[in-house]
């Protein structure tokens, strides 16, 4: 078995310099090609994820998560959630079919205080 770099592994700017939403993202991909006693080896997810949202001064490093491969719909998608306390974000992530060459970024963000909306941002980043 071997690893192919999937086209969304990188580090990426937000195609919007004045985006107030994520402003980079980096996804690391580790190749699991070997088998040690019933386990993809090395241990741990194939994927992390680490973001940066819009903040004044500086942006706010949201950190990084452990991601997998899901299959919504035949599509493949690179996700991850981040749980910040104050809300979980589920993120999602794929080349998009819309922009070529771009990074589209799904974020769910379901706040744990229920008098907040939850809310669905969609951002596109070029690789940096």
């Amino acid at each position: 078995m071997s690893c192919a770099q999937p086209a969304e592994e990188g580090s990426w700017a937000n195609a919007d310099p004045n985006t107030r939403s994520l402003t980079k993202a980096k996804i690391r991909f580790i190749c699991q090609d070997q088998i040690l006693n019933g386990q993809p080896y090395p241990p741990g997810p194939p994927f992390y994820i680490h973001l940066w949202g819009s903040c004044h001064p500086t942006d706010c490093d949201w950190g990084e998560v452990g991601a997998e491969s899901v299959d919504i719909d035949g599509r493949i998608y690179v996700y991850g959630v981040f749980h910040q306390g104050f809300a979980t974000r589920h993120v999602y992530a794929d080349m998009s079919a819309h922009r070529a060459g771009q990074l589209w970024i799904y974020t769910w963000t379901n706040f744990e205080d229920p008098s907040r909306a939850d809310y669905v941002s969609q951002d596109w980043f070029v690789r940096q």
